[in-house]
């Protein structure tokens, strides 16, 4: 392993660690202030808002298609390297 992956790798994982770490600060303090809100009763929901996707099922959708997205990618471009008579 070069140099340059062992640094980009450590560099990666610092960031993914100082990432999690805000974004469960973040979720603390969400959750301490939506707990200070009053409780308001929960609307009725309209019959075509069952037609409409669920906030969650957005976000499912999409990280798939972006995971997906990224490991064609990274096929292409290994195939790319490969085929390339400069890549090693």
């Amino acid at each position: 392993m070069s140099e340059y992956v062992k640094q980009a790798s450590s560099a990666g994982e610092q960031y993914l660690t100082a990432l999690a770490e805000s974004q469960e600060q973040f979720l603390k303090a969400m959750s301490s202030y939506t707990s200070l809100l009053p409780k308001v009763p929960v609307a009725p929901i309209p019959a075509f808002a069952a037609e409409l996707p669920t906030p969650k099922e957005i976000v499912e959708a999409n990280f798939t298609f972006a995971a997906k997205l990224l490991k064609q990618q990274k096929e292409f471009t290994e195939k790319l390297f490969a085929a390339s008579p400069s890549a090693h």
